[in-house]
């Protein structure tokens, strides 16, 4: 009984994976198809995962779709972002679509 201590506080397990969450970012192919899914969500366009390259060095999307579905994606680039935010956390977004 000399060598009894309270327990320690339990931690969260959510608090467990926490030094994780910063190190760790989203493989290549779950980004494309968060992109693709948030695309349909914000403007109803449905666009194949292999028409949607995402490079992890730059964070940047490229779309491989005609010209003035792009250009209507630009004038919702801010609203698809957010969505992907909301989806991939706010430390793997992208941070350019093309």
């Amino acid at each position: 009984m000399e060598k009894y201590s309270t327990p320690k506080k339990m931690k969260q397990v959510g608090d467990l994976f926490s030094k994780y969450k910063t190190l760790l970012k989203p493989p290549q192919s779950s980004v494309e198809k968060a992109c693709s899914e948030a695309i349909l969500k914000v403007t109803g366009h449905c666009i194949d995962k292999e028409k949607i390259s995402y490079t992890v060095s730059t964070k940047t999307i490229h779309l491989m779709v005609p010209s003035v579905l792009k250009t209507e994606l630009r004038f919702k680039n801010n609203e698809i972002l957010k969505e992907l935010e909301g989806v991939l956390g706010k430390d793997s977004v992208p941070k350019i679509i093309f």
